[in-house]
């Protein structure tokens, strides 16, 4: 006995099937699209909460770093006696040379985490703007004396760009 081939509608069912089958097909596809595409929306979300995490919890620190706390401490005392630059000058006063290089070295981690986006540079900008670049110009002639004393004009640069970005 021969088999006979289903017709519906005038078409066979075989090719019912194939179509069905290609409908199916495009809409898993739509659906996965939808789901790569909440997906990558929530991870950019979390990546952002991350970013500002990271610069709240560096704030924090700040506040209660004790070694920081003494740099910036030291740094405002030789800044109000007018002392950077000639500091920068002298050789013999490692404890203050120190102090300021602990407090120019957290600056630039600070800019290099910015430009990397490991840091939400414009929270950190809201919440400090004012005093980086307050205390960048009070220490741009410190920075210049290194620069030439080591003959190297990279030295603190990040932080520079940085400021002359937040002007």
């Amino acid at each position: 006995m021969a088999s006979e081939e289903i017709i519906w509608l005038g078409v066979s069912l075989g090719t019912w099937i194939q179509s069905a089958s290609v409908v199916v097909a495009a809409c898993a596809l739509f659906f996965n699209a939808l789901q790569v595409r909440a997906v990558k929306t929530q991870n950019i979300q979390n990546e952002k909460k991350a970013r500002q995490r990271a610069t709240i919890d560096l704030a924090l620190h700040e506040r209660i770093d004790t070694k920081f706390i003494e740099c910036r401490k030291k740094f405002a005392e030789l800044r109000d006696q007018d002392r950077l630059t000639a500091l920068a000058c002298e050789k013999d006063n490692k404890l203050d040379n120190d102090a300021i290089m602990g407090f120019l070295n957290h600056y630039e981690f600070l800019a290099c985490g910015i430009f990397e986006e490991a840091i939400d540079g414009e929270l950190y900008k809201r919440m400090m703007k004012t005093s980086v670049i307050r205390d960048f110009d009070s220490l741009k002639p410190y920075i210049m004396e290194i620069r030439n004393q080591r003959k190297n004009q990279n030295i603190y640069c990040e932080i520079e760009k940085l400021v002359d970005q937040w002007r």
